[in-house]
């Protein structure tokens, strides 16, 4: 399958030889946070409010000891970085070496944040590790004051609502760290939805009094906590989507399905590694299994509940599991989503193995592109359903979605169903005002995934008659060579060199680049060759320094002339 990101990419590099017609109308804000108090931070970009890559030249200001922030009009595309005032001290923000430039496509919606980590000059000072805030809780169900661990999305920004995930036994910090540190790579990839991750300390002499797995009055006052306490401070402090999940190892896991029967539970989601049943250990199954069975006949709430088990633990904790995936299977309820997984490992080691695919199986309806999939064989497909459910579906985890960094992916869907009417409907529904898919883009895509020379032409002679311009770009600055070779494929070589002459009359910024194009066609392809020489001599004479083409390639062309 050709890649779609060939397509989807080449306007935005293109658009580096020469401004867009999109200009930022309003100031842009783009706040970073430091890892030193004395740190000064400079912006350094591709355009004179970004310094033109003189990296001394632009300043972001003071407004917090951690904190520096500049507001700027901008030109998109934007690109930049940071740095201390020279190549040698860039930021650090997810790359130790060679850190890429930013781009922001379009003026965001919000603030622009960046986490610098630390600097080229200072990598030793450099972390790998999340930060996390360490808060105190005076609870009054407890009455003692606790401690919580909150970790926060890399970007947290306030406007966003985030899925809050909670982990008990957080005094372990191996286990506080590995869902965080899970949930924050995949979303760095974009799998993930970002999550607010909170950690419930545990004093480690309590522990068994707290995780009661009898679920008696110690049980209870803890489960008054966490819902009544933990989670009311986290949606009153932080910017909370609706969505919540609880993850539980060993007696915190068991913990964690007396939690779920609860008829109050703020809970849409229970990871619980290495489960156990206490009463199918004292030998009376039926107690807990009624439980179970109540449960699963009553709830009408949507819930996802994954269980690890393992081999090599304890012999009780594996049978536990495959009761508990027996019973779910016996009394199947339509809101209850269920996994178990089993694995060759021991008990500690279990949350490792299993993390990854607990929280894939959490998020398995969070970017379902399975959705649009189904073009290939339903032709009744209706491409606005299709993505009114999936922006449905994953703002359910985080509103608002932010589809940027997957549309490739739908976008490659649509075209491998090789269906000209639905990606004309993805074209309708998407872009109406041809920003994105502009006329050039959606010619291509129609002939390289639909092979349809004669519809791509179509929309080539549009751009012909409406002289669109970021369509024009692509054509200059691609050398006209897929523009001309898709006329040359149904015999249409001299209405496609009429066409480029047309845009030559009609662009004089684009005349010394036209006229090496039409130059390069007409002698390459034995068209027209005495207007192609005369073009071979006009670029010659008045040629300058650009990005189609240098002096060597005009003596290229002139040998092939003779």
């Amino acid at each position: 399958m050709k890649t779609i990101l060939k397509h989807l990419l080449i306007f935005i590099s293109l658009a580096s030889f020469g401004s867009l017609a999109s200009f930022g109308q309003e100031l842009t804000t783009i706040r970073v946070s430091v890892p030193n108090k004395i740190d000064e931070v400079y912006i350094v970009g591709n355009q004179k409010n970004l310094g033109d890559w003189q990296p001394a030249k632009v300043m972001l200001n003071k407004i917090s000891e951690y904190e520096r922030e500049i507001s700027l009009n901008l030109t998109f595309p934007a690109e930049f970085k940071f740095t201390r005032g020279n190549w040698n001290s860039e930021a650090i923000i997810n790359k130790l070496s060679e850190q890429s430039n930013f781009i922001l496509k379009a003026k965001p919606t919000q603030n622009e944040y960046y986490k610098i980590q630390g600097w080229t000059d200072q990598i030793n000072k450099f972390s790998t590790f999340s930060d996390f805030q360490i808060i105190e809780l005076n609870s009054n169900i407890l009455n003692q004051n606790r401690k919580i661990y909150v970790s926060l999305p890399e970007n947290y920004n306030e406007k966003i609502k985030y899925p809050a995930i909670f982990v008990t036994d957080a005094h372990n910090t191996n286990h506080f760290e590995i869902v965080s540190q899970t949930l924050r790579q995949q979303s760095n990839f974009f799998n993930f939805p970002e999550c607010i991750v909170v950690g419930i300390f545990i004093n480690g002499r309590e522990r068994n009094n707290e995780l009661d797995i009898s679920y008696g009055e110690n049980g209870l006052q803890f489960k008054n906590f966490i819902f009544d306490e933990v989670v009311r401070f986290v949606d009153k402090n932080y910017s909370t989507s609706s969505f919540k999940a609880i993850f539980g190892h060993s007696n915190g896991a068991e913990y964690n399905h007396y939690l779920m029967f609860e008829k109050n539970n703020p809970f849409n989601a229970f990871i619980n590694i290495s489960e156990n049943l206490i009463d199918l250990e004292n030998g009376n199954l039926e107690t807990i299994k009624k439980k179970y069975i109540e449960f699963l006949t009553t709830n009408k709430k949507p819930i996802k509940y994954f269980i690890a088990s393992s081999r090599y633990d304890q012999a009780m904790r594996f049978t536990s599991g495959i009761e508990i995936e027996n019973i779910i299977k016996n009394n199947p309820n339509e809101n209850v989503l269920f996994q178990h997984k089993i694995y060759k490992s021991g008990h500690e080691d279990l949350i490792a193995y299993s993390v990854l695919d607990a929280f894939q199986f959490i998020f398995s309806d969070y970017q379902d592109f399975n959705l649009f999939e189904i073009s290939h064989t339903n032709n009744q497909f209706n491409y606005k359903s299709a993505k009114e459910k999936f922006i449905q579906q994953n703002e359910i985890y985080i509103l608002p979605y932010n589809e940027n960094e997957k549309s490739g992916i739908i976008t490659e869907i649509i075209c491998s169903s090789n269906k000209l009417n639905v990606l004309n409907q993805m074209f309708d529904f998407e872009d109406p005002n041809f920003e994105i898919y502009n006329l050039y883009q959606r010619a291509t895509l129609i002939n390289d995934f639909m092979n349809d020379k004669n519809e791509a032409i179509k929309y080539f002679e549009k751009i012909i008659k409406s002289n669109e311009n970021s369509s024009i770009k692509n054509i200059v600055f691609s050398k006209a060579k897929i523009y001309f070779d898709i006329y040359k494929n149904v015999g249409k070589e001299e209405q496609a060199y009429k066409n480029l002459e047309t845009l030559l009359n009609k662009n004089v910024d684009y005349d010394l680049e036209l006229k090496f194009v039409l130059a390069q066609i007409g002698l390459e392809n034995n068209l027209q060759i005495e207007k192609s020489k005369k073009y071979l001599k006009q670029v010659e004479k008045t040629f300058k320094e650009n990005k189609l083409f240098d002096k060597e390639d005009i003596e290229k062309l002139k040998k092939n002339k003779n």
